[in-house]
């Protein structure tokens, strides 16, 4: 609703085609994140706006029919129930925007050492934001390389002032700054590697396994791994590539396998692109 007013309000000639080929269009890290703010501001814009026109139209009516003025009362909460749908929303916008940056920030630093390791792995690829379509659900970034197949699940947590901010494990638990973490990081993750697994299987033949980290933006890590994932900061990043398989493990061949069905998950689809006109 709100692109089709934008598109009136603002003259968007959508006549004309649009040249970019977005089934070829890698995703970008946070993308998802991106695509959840997109819809939750276009959401609360469109009830904004319709409850705005509602109040102005009921303002008209009650002044041009006289009406009694305790009908004012019926506006005036109308108006703050739209004023507090916007106050809801506003830590999620926030939180939203938080993760995003968060998973960039892990995009640049896996640039930063792809470009590190280039000398002696030139075949390291980088994938940000692949999307299960059936669950919903993505993985922030892969890396394929020589030495294995890498996925990081990105997490963003702001962190109290004046103290040291810990992330610790226990090896079956996660705990922030002494108390535990809730939601079950590792069993998403695992869900990640299932996932990226059968994608390769099904299309590959062949079971790869799959080398997970959880990492944690800012904060001091204790520990090294829950239920097998890797934690780490992301300034730790360079030592997982570098020395979780010391030996070659993947010919050019079998990497351009590998890379040809990430490639194809990590691709924009049609029904998500940033075009007003779709």
């Amino acid at each position: 609703m709100i692109d089709k007013f934008l598109t009136f309000i603002l003259k968007i000639n959508c006549d004309k085609e649009n040249p970019i080929d977005y089934d070829i269009l890698l995703r970008v890290a946070g993308q998802s994140l991106d695509e959840k703010l997109d819809e939750l501001q276009n959401n609360i814009l469109d009830k904004t706006f319709s409850h705005m026109g509602t109040i102005f139209v009921a303002v008209i009516l009650i002044i041009s029919f006289n009406l009694p003025s305790y009908t004012y009362v019926f506006v005036g909460i109308f108006y703050l129930y739209t004023l507090w749908y916007i106050i809801k929303y506003t830590p999620m916008i926030r939180n939203y925007k938080l993760g995003r940056d968060g998973e960039r920030s892990v995009s640049q630093y896996l640039s930063v050492v792809a470009r590190q390791l280039s000398k002696e792995d030139s075949n390291m690829h980088i994938y940000n934001d692949l999307v299960n379509e059936k669950t919903s659900s993505n993985i922030d970034h892969v890396v394929v390389s020589k030495k294995g197949i890498f996925i990081f699940e990105t997490k963003t947590y702001r962190k109290d002032k004046g103290i040291k901010n810990i992330i610790k494990s226990d090896g079956k638990k996660l705990f922030k700054n002494g108390y535990e973490i809730t939601n079950d990081i590792p069993l998403q993750v695992k869900g990640q590697i299932k996932w990226l697994q059968d994608e390769l299987l099904q299309k590959t033949g062949k079971k790869y396994p799959v080398i997970a980290s959880i990492v944690f933006i800012k904060w001091y890590v204790e520990g090294d791994k829950i239920d097998d994932i890797n934690i780490s900061t992301a300034k730790n990043l360079k030592y997982i590539l570098e020395n979780q398989y010391r030996d070659i493990v993947y010919d050019n061949e079998e990497l351009k396998r590998i890379t040809s069905v990430i490639h194809k998950l990590a691709t924009v689809t049609n029904e998500k692109h940033t075009d007003i006109c779709k």
